[in-house]
């Protein structure tokens, strides 16, 4: 996983016809691959250790109904992109395509060029901060890129010809009935959805980033920072002293990683799940630096700002990451249990 030198592969593959000729080519560049291939692993039996308790009782009724139980984590993952569908993922204006593999473990999404030159380029630095989360505890609740990849196709019969870039992510609702979702950013400007399902105020989720998560069971339409205030009648919402803790840790963790990296705009999916009394979260839209396009957004929304209005959201990294902190400090608050130290 750290290792430092680029592991890209590109696959070159075509279709041909019965008398040899093609009739269309394909080309597959895996970026990071060895570095990725490290990080599927560790996520994967990070996974499996979770829901081994879950699953005991009733694991050799699965393996017997699996059939690709067999397979390593390799031959898995390869499985599930194989048979991913089109999701209508809720939530997000970019205008980017996401699938969704069968087994619900992965959530797929396009991401633009910019997007990808960026993370190419902050790869080793996700890559030591991964490293550091799965052997050495550090708390995270970043949502985990498990994969990057270019993907481009051209039908010499057809002429038609396109080329895409996608990011694999795991999605942080697998396995959950979730009754109802939050999409957080830290800010209440326009972070409002309404009855109609549209968002007031004119703020959209900022175009590119990773969006994972929102695929487990239930769940309707992603609120937002307004409606979670709403939902909680203004009052922090409740977590126990443990789980605060972790949660805060990992917070201060990942918005001072993000801010070392120059990233702004993500925010926190939040899930209730009702069945097992758990909130289930990860950040995501983690994809886009601070570049010059986001200065001039900001300014454009600065000026249009009305007095008595929230900042905008797109504000320097550092700025970003203590907005960011100081919400999720307002949004959530400590239950104090047996062990609660009162000194």
């Amino acid at each position: 996983m750290l290792l430092r030198g680029k592991s890209h592969i590109k696959h070159h593959f075509k279709d041909q016809d019965d008398k040899k000729a093609t009739l269309c080519k394909f080309v597959c560049t895996t970026f990071w691959a060895t570095q990725f291939q490290a990080v599927r692993s560790a996520f994967l039996v990070g996974v499996g250790q979770e829901k081994e308790k879950e699953k005991e009782k009733v694991m050799e009724k699965e393996q017997n109904e699996d059939e690709f139980a067999h397979l390593n984590d390799d031959e898995n993952f390869i499985r599930s992109l194989a048979s991913s569908f089109f999701w209508a993922a809720n939530g997000g204006k970019s205008g980017a395509t996401f699938a969704k593999t069968s087994d619900g473990r992965f959530v797929v999404k396009t991401i633009s060029r910019t997007e990808l030159q960026m993370f190419i380029e902050c790869a080793p630095a996700y890559f030591e901060y991964m490293s550091k989360s799965f052997f050495h505890g550090l708390p995270t609740v970043l949502c985990k890129v498990v994969g990057v990849y270019q993907v481009g196709y051209h039908n010499r019969v057809t002429g038609k010809k396109d080329m895409v870039q996608v990011a694999v992510m795991q999605n942080i609702f697998y396995g959950r009935k979730i009754s109802k979702i939050f999409d957080l950013k830290g800010s209440t400007r326009g972070r409002y959805v309404g009855r109609e399902g549209g968002e007031e105020g004119g703020e959209e989720r900022e175009e590119g980033g990773v969006g994972g998560g929102g695929g487990g069971e239930g769940g309707g339409e992603v609120l937002l920072d307004e409606n979670f205030l709403e939902f909680t009648k203004g009052r922090p919402l409740p977590l126990m002293d443990r789980s605060k803790a972790i949660f805060h840790m990992s917070i201060l963790n990942d918005t001072l990683f993000l801010s070392i990296i120059n990233i702004i705009d993500y925010s926190i999916l939040v899930g209730i799940d009702e069945e097992k009394m758990e909130l289930v979260v990860g950040i995501i839209d983690y994809l886009r630096q601070y570049d010059i396009l986001k200065q001039l957004e900001r300014v454009g929304k600065s000026v249009g700002m009305v007095a008595g209005q929230d900042s905008p959201t797109i504000i320097q990294p550092p700025l970003y990451k203590q907005r960011f902190q100081n919400a999720m400090e307002k949004y959530f608050a400590t239950v104090p249990g047996k062990w609660t130290s009162t000194v």
